[in-house]
């Protein structure tokens, strides 16, 4: 069973998705014997090695409505890169007419890596977005920058004490995504210690499906002793996620606040037509007015966990799903269950609605 918990530091908060980083970068031809302005904070070494013509960025990010409600949007810091010099810029935050500003008045010419960064409240990064600046002598360069919501990651405590009588070292495998090439595969070693933390990094915000696989001695298949069932885990933009986890079957329970823009879909129902299954559902309306489509999960045996067996328009709000002839032993009926999530211009997709189960007549082969 999985059971989920959030660090107690951390508080979960609500921020809508940014639309857009305009940068400018206004270059003037200043050839100052200093490097650095008013402002702006510089990283080791104190000053360039070498002193050169220099121009201006500008910075300025465009927010959206929402994001200084409670909980909501804390600094937003700007960080320029070239080699071992790095440049920090806090950006002031104008919620009249939402953008959040500042530059950097000095900086020599040439090609820069920008990062802008959003924290929430609490200090915790909840957005970034990265980019490279050319910053020429005389000249004017502007790039715009999606920002993308931030990774989070996904402590597990796992209890495999259950296999203290193994003759060999017990080795395991954290597996998340279901599909052929697996999104992530973390692998650990079970010391004197029946309980293992394994800590999982740079996970998509999203609902993910994970599986634990236990060993003796090696990864092959004949010395795996366990194989748990895929479960889901849903990582949020920038939070840490802690997990209890040990070899029993059960329900996943998961504490907190799930911050999952855009929204899923609601009213899904389906309808057995024929050779198929009719599934439809309301309109996903997000704040940002950027809906992308939508993905439907199918799942008929709790071994291979669910698949994305399509992905429609925006447009759309129905798919026909025709389930594939299978052989289950002696088993007359399937339990299918659907599934369906939305997803934005951005790529960010929803969590998934409530699992729906339909008994389906299986077509023997």
């Amino acid at each position: 069973m999985l059971l989920h918990r959030l660090r107690p530091q951390l508080r979960y908060h609500q921020l809508n998705t940014i639309s857009i980083i305009l940068v400018l970068a206004a270059v003037s031809t200043l050839f100052a014997g200093c490097f650095g302005g008013a402002g702006q904070r510089i990283s080791s070494p104190a000053s360039p090695p070498f002193a050169g013509p220099t121009g201006g960025v500008a910075v300025k990010a465009l927010l959206t409505s929402g994001m200084t409600g409670d909980g909501g949007l804390g600094t937003v810091k700007a960080v320029l890169t070239r080699g071992r010099h790095t440049l920090e810029q806090e950006l002031t935050v104008n919620t009249s007419n939402m953008t959040a500003a500042g530059g950097f008045p000095k900086v020599l010419i040439g090609t820069w890596e920008l990062q802008v960064m959003v924290y929430s409240r609490e200090g915790d990064l909840a957005y970034l977005g990265d980019a490279s600046v050319v910053v020429q002598e005389g000249k004017t360069a502007s790039i715009e920058l999606p920002l993308r919501a931030a990774p989070g990651v996904l402590i597990m405590h796992l209890d495999i004490s259950d296999f203290d009588d193994c003759d060999q070292p017990v080795k395991g495998r954290i597996i998340i995504g279901t599909g052929v090439e697996p999104e992530m595969v973390k692998e650990f070693t079970r010391g004197d210690s029946p309980a293992v933390t394994v800590e999982l990094n740079g996970l998509t915000p999203k609902t993910h499906d994970l599986r634990v696989e236990l060993y003796e001695k090696t990864f092959h298949s004949y010395n795996r002793v366990y194989q748990s069932h895929w479960e889901t885990v849903t990582i949020r933009p920038g939070q840490t996620i802690e997990v209890n986890w040990h070899p029993s079957t059960g329900c996943v329970e998961i504490i907190g606040y799930i911050d999952a823009p855009p929204p899923p879909p609601t009213s899904v129902t389906t309808e057995e037509h024929g050779d198929g299954i009719l599934i439809f559902w309301t309109p996903v309306e997000p704040v940002e007015n950027d809906l992308a489509g939508y993905r439907v999960y199918i799942q008929t045996d709790p071994l291979t966990g669910f698949q994305l067996a399509a992905a429609v328009p925006s447009g759309q709000t129905s798919y026909f799903y025709v389930p594939e002839p299978l052989t289950h032993g002696d088993a007359e009926t399937v339990w299918v269950q659907i599934s369906v999530s939305s997803v934005d211009q951005g790529g960010n997709e929803s969590i998934r609605s409530h699992p729906l189960t339909v008994e389906w007549p299986i077509t023997k082969i």
